[in-house]
């Protein structure tokens, strides 16, 4: 323990976990070779890596369209220092090939775009194709595009899939995993106290997303359903059920002057308006316990990191959970004082979500139990729906419609709400110019949009 700036300080750091004699041997194949799963400036999130390392695993294949993307992907990983692991992979355009492929998988891992899996229907029904083989999943969130009942529906016929050939599928919902949210979760059973209110909080960077997917709310279902799911998820995972109907959401909307950044990608100018993203999101719901809960999204900052908090109410107990991407911490205020106690967490264990979760992943295919997962696929079916309804609750209206403009926003250079912004204008004539080009040039990207 330390005392620095006021606070108890206690720094945790991971440790490494012991390898075992003999394991089963796991076959994993991934769909995708894009950013997810193989890495990627915008995030800490790289599954090859973290499934590379644990003892066991081989993977027999890499699914994607741009089959050169993933023959450059399988190169690069066959002269890593796991290399050994990658001798026999191969590379797949259709993910269906490896259902019947002589070194067929035991299990993939799913991180392409959400618009192309998540489904009952053609096009979409990937989880089904693996499941009715008995192939497990480990699904990277979002987990659909597609409408909450539909999702709904699939969760079911997964769940009957699992009883008839034992496929087990997870999601990528790895806040659950972290160390801090444990020591949350002990924390108020410790206390014996429950949450009367949960407040999350996600703003995140937006200069280097130039992933045309991400901008597009038809393929990424949009940034609460995109990104902000993690905490969604989170706040049920500690809170319960979400009320659908208690839901109510307002957004700045793309259309608005305050939608209009100076720094936008030029990714975002090459979609239409309409189906652009909201800056920012803000909602309130009930819990089905009666806790209430807040969540606020926006698309705001500059450069590539996010800042993130969650704030969790009780009867004389005030938990924040804050920068869960990068250096977490774990603040407490306890029953009957005023001062706060922090929890640091060094930047290696801040990653350790990530390993914990594979690793969960594959011990449940070995032993059969899945107990020991955290978000199963109906529960992450569930999270979905709930981003789903806020979403669908959030209002665009135009800035007309909310009164007067604030004093300090009104200046000589300010577009009518109804006009687009000079600059917005500039900038879209520029991006139309090198469409072309740009898509050319992100050819070889088929990761889903930037997330966690």
């Amino acid at each position: 323990m330390q005392q620095q700036q006021g606070y108890v300080t206690e720094i945790i750091t991971s440790q490494p976990s012991m390898e075992p004699e003999s394991l089963q041997p796991v076959k994993v194949a991934f769909i995708g070779a894009g950013g997810i799963n193989f890495g990627s400036f915008e995030g800490p999130w790289n599954h090859a890596k973290h499934i590379s390392r644990i003892p066991g695993v081989e993977v027999v294949g890499v699914s994607d369209i741009n089959t050169r993307l993933a023959e450059r992907r399988i190169s690069e990983k066959q002269q890593s220092p796991e290399g050994d692991k990658w001798a026999g992979c191969q590379a797949f355009e259709n993910y269906r090939d490896l259902i019947d492929a002589p070194n067929r998988p035991d299990a993939v891992i799913i991180g392409v775009p959400p618009d192309r899996h998540g489904g009952l229907g053609e096009g979409t029904c990937m989880e089904l194709d693996f499941a009715r083989a008995g192939i497990h999943m480990f699904v990277e969130k979002p987990v659909s595009v597609q409408s909450a009942e539909e999702v709904g529906e699939l969760a079911e016929q997964l769940e009957q899939c699992y009883a008839r050939t034992g496929s087990i599928i997870t999601a990528g919902y790895m806040l659950r995993y972290s160390a801090w949210v444990d020591q949350a979760v002990r924390l108020l059973k410790r206390y014996k106290v429950k949450p009367v209110a949960i407040l999350a909080r996600m703003s995140c960077g937006y200069s280097y997303i130039e992933k045309t997917d991400y901008w597009d709310k038809a393929k990424s279902g949009g940034p609460i359903v995109e990104q902000a799911t993690h905490f969604v998820d989170l706040m049920r995972y500690i809170c319960g059920e979400i009320m659908e109907d208690t839901i109510r959401a307002v957004a700045v909307g793309p259309n608005m002057k305050l939608g209009d950044l100076p720094s936008h990608p030029k990714a975002e100018h090459m979609i239409p308006m309409e189906r652009r993203i909201n800056r920012a999101t803000a909602a309130t719901w009930h819990f089905a316990e009666g806790a209430v809960g807040s969540l606020f999204h926006s698309v705001v900052l500059e450069g590539a990191r996010f800042s993130a908090e969650v704030d969790i109410f009780c009867d004389g107990v005030h938990i924040v959970i804050g920068n869960p991407y990068y250096q977490p911490f774990l603040r407490v205020r306890r029953t009957r004082r005023e001062e706060y106690e922090e929890t640091r967490l060094d930047e290696s264990a801040s990653v350790d979500m990530y390993a914990k979760e594979f690793e969960a992943f594959i011990d449940a295919i070995r032993t059969g139990d899945r107990s020991k997962l955290k978000s199963t696929y109906p529960d992450a079916a569930r999270s979905y729906q709930c981003t789903k309804w806020i979403t669908d609750a959030s209002v665009q209206t135009a800035q007309s419609a909310t009164g007067a403009t604030a004093p300090w926003l009104v200046s000589a250079k300010t577009s009518e709400p109804s006009e687009v912004p000079a600059s917005r204008r500039q900038n879209e004539n520029q991006a139309t110019s090198s469409a072309a080009n740009k898509i050319a040039s992100s050819a070889e990207t088929t990761s889903p949009p930037p997330g966690i």
